[in-house]
C-alpha cells in the first residue's frame, strides 16, 4: 500500500466519522429533551422514567462505540504508515508528524479523556432531569 492510498482511506473514514459524530450529538440532544419531558410530565410514571434512563444510557453505549472507532481510524492510520516506514517505503514529514501526533499505533478500547468526559457529564445531565427531586 502507497502513502497516498492510506491517506485516501483515511480521509473517506473521516467522512464517516463525521457523520457518526453529528448523529451522537444529535442522540444525545433527544435523550436530554426526553429526560426533561419525563421530568416535566405530570404523568410520569416509574416505567417511564425507566425507559427515558435506558435510552439515554444506550444512546451514550453508542457515542461510547463510535467515539472509539473513530480513535482506531486515527490509529489505523498511524499504525499502516509506521508499517509503510518500516518497509523501507520513504513517508513524508506530514505522515512521520502523524505518527508522532497520533501517539500510538495500539487498538483502543475505551474514547480519549475528552469523549469519555462528554458521555458522563452527558449521563449526568439525563439522569439526573429524570431521577433528581423536583423542587
Amino acid at each position: 500500500m502507497e502513502e497516498f492510498q492510506i491517506w485516501s482511506i483515511w480521509s473517506s473514514n473521516r467522512i464517516g466519522s463525521g457523520l457518526v459524530g453529528i448523529g451522537s450529538i444529535l442522540g444525545v440532544w433527544l435523550s436530554m429533551r426526553i429526560a426533561v419531558a419525563s421530568r416535566n410530565s405530570d404523568e410520569s410514571n416509574l416505567f417511564s422514567k425507566i425507559v427515558s434512563s435506558a435510552f439515554g444510557l444506550v444512546t451514550l453505549s453508542f457515542c461510547w462505540i463510535n467515539f472509539t472507532t473513530i480513535a482506531n481510524t486515527w490509529i489505523a492510520a498511524a499504525r499502516n504508515l509506521t508499517d509503510l516506514k518500516a518497509s523501507g517505503t520513504e513517508i513524508s514529514s506530514t505522515a512521520d508528524g502523524y505518527i508522532s501526533y497520533v501517539g500510538t499505533t495500539d487498538a483502543v478500547t475505551m474514547p480519549i479523556p475528552l469523549g469519555i468526559a462528554f458521555i458522563v457529564v452527558s449521563g449526568i445531565i439525563i439522569l439526573g432531569q429524570i431521577w433528581m427531586p423536583k423542587k
